[in-house]
């Protein structure tokens, strides 16, 4: 009878705390931290800002884990990965003074970045935990689930003979398989980007489509296998490392929600074949490419590859470029790179006047001829200061809640895991690139053609505000 009583009034109290109280006591310390960054100096600021961050995402990952269950592809978890590598394990190397972990440099700008990104986490978890995002994810209008097991089988097959197309014309365009790799299609025809992004999207959708069509049991496995095969070499020698992550984790997602939900020791495994996939990508054209930006040895193919791999987690270096420069030295540009970025995905045989690079590098790197992402937190810095950066982050904390609500909501229906699949990756890209960055083409096409497949496998039947077999979170 003690016993019972105890437990309950220990599950009252644990509710009670995880509904009520662990948000609101995370925020406030985490806010009560980031004051305190400001009462101290500069090196001493540095570090209270960190651990403002981490007290931030690791705090709010473990409210939701008490209030919503664990689930490693919720966004939560999302966040404190990717923002994690990003906006905390960089700016701990580069003041702790680990120049062959963090690369050379770090300013005085350091600080303000720091602070620049705690903003960008608060916004996030206060756009997430709004109740507008579940709103939204209840109310999006979903596709009719049963699907098509013909039409299914017709599309899959569609987009990877299109894709099988598209890479072929690519691959013509840019010389040959070798000169692809090798020069990072820096050798490619002009004016065929619709057709490199077009067989990216393409066989990513179709490689994620056949998985999901396999374990639902519309597709045999040698029609899995041969898709899987030829549509996972063509992505590895396109060039383009987004072109290889998006459709794994696409697929791992599906598996995840779809067949049997991944553990700690699987998202290690997917953690070291991502990081294999960068390095390969990158290791044929690193010498050619990037020789006057970089001296490492040829043939010392360890430092090469944890370069690779380093070179690819520098979001905190953009943000530090923004901040140093934005608006000391160039002003706010006020939605210029947003109408810019549109540019850049046009069709240079539609606009002949497109540059080379985008507006981020041509204002902030005039001297370099690389090219860096812009970021998330960057992005919204750049063009309406700390205003534009709470925005855009509380923007993407709104649309990811509705994402991941209106999959739970509709876990059994293809087009509702299909669609958080696609969002999944595409988050890290976000944070990497921002809203308007470098993938906007790429996210384009991948939306487009998965709202197309949507249509045709379950033939255009559209519902609105219907409860779903699930339960939206």
């Amino acid at each position: 009878m003690v016993q019972r009583l105890y437990r309950t009034a220990k599950q009252r109290i644990v509710n009670s705390v995880a509904h009520r109280g662990v948000v609101a006591v995370v925020l406030a310390a985490a806010v009560g931290v980031g004051v305190a960054m400001c009462l101290t100096g500069p090196q001493a600021a540095q570090w209270v800002g960190l651990a403002a961050l981490v007290l931030l995402i690791g705090g709010m990952v473990a409210a939701q884990a008490v209030v919503a269950g664990w689930d490693w592809l919720a966004p939560p978890v999302l966040f404190v990965v990717i923002f994690g590598l990003y906006f905390v394990a960089r700016p701990m190397g580069l003041l702790a003074g680990l120049k062959a972990i963090a690369g050379a440099g770090a300013g005085a700008q350091a600080s303000a970045a720091i602070a620049i990104a705690f903003v960008a986490a608060v916004g996030f978890w206060v756009g997430y935990l709004l109740p507008i995002g579940k709103a939204l994810g209840v109310s999006i209008p979903w596709v009719s689930r049963e699907w098509s097991a013909q039409r299914t089988r017709v599309a899959v097959w569609l987009c990877w003979g299109l894709g099988l197309i598209c890479w072929v014309v690519m691959m013509r365009a840019s010389g040959g398989i070798i000169q692809r790799l090798t020069t990072y299609g820096q050798g490619t025809a002009a004016g065929i980007g619709v057709v490199v992004v077009g067989s990216a999207a393409l066989l990513g959708v179709a490689l994620a489509g056949g998985w999901l069509a396999y374990w639902k049991g519309v597709i045999s496995r040698i029609e899995l296998i041969v898709i899987t095969t030829t549509g996972a070499g063509m992505l590895l020698v396109h060039g383009q490392r987004a072109a290889a992550l998006v459709p794994l984790l696409m697929i791992v997602t599906i598996y995840h929600y779809e067949v049997r939900a991944i553990r700690a020791r699987q998202i290690i495994l997917l953690g070291l074949v991502a990081a294999l996939i960068v390095v390969g990508v990158g290791l044929p054209r690193l010498r050619i490419v990037h020789a006057a930006e970089v001296a490492l040895p040829a043939r010392d193919y360890a430092t090469v590859g944890g370069w690779l791999l380093l070179r690819n987690l520098t979001a905190f270096d953009a943000l530090m470029l923004v901040t140093e420069k934005v608006p000391r030295q160039i002003d706010y540009q006020w939605g210029r790179t947003y109408v810019d970025a549109l540019a850049m995905i046009v069709p240079r045989w539609l606009y002949e006047g497109k540059a080379q690079r985008n507006l981020f590098n041509r204002l902030l790197r005039p001297r370099s001829s690389g090219s860096m992402a812009l970021t998330l937190p960057a992005e919204g810095y750049l063009n309406f200061g700390g205003a534009g950066l709470l925005l855009e982050t509380l923007l993407l904390g709104v649309l990811y809640r509705a994402l991941y609500s209106y999959r739970g909501q509709h876990s059994q229906n293809e087009a509702a895991v299909l669609g958080y699949a696609l969002a999944v990756p595409f988050f890290a890209l976000f944070w990497r690139g921002g809203l308007m960055g470098g993938h906007l083409g790429y996210l384009l096409a991948y939306g487009g053609l998965v709202v197309l497949l949507a249509l045709f496998c379950a033939g255009s039947k559209w519902v609105v505000g219907v409860e779903g077999a699930g339960q939206a979170v």
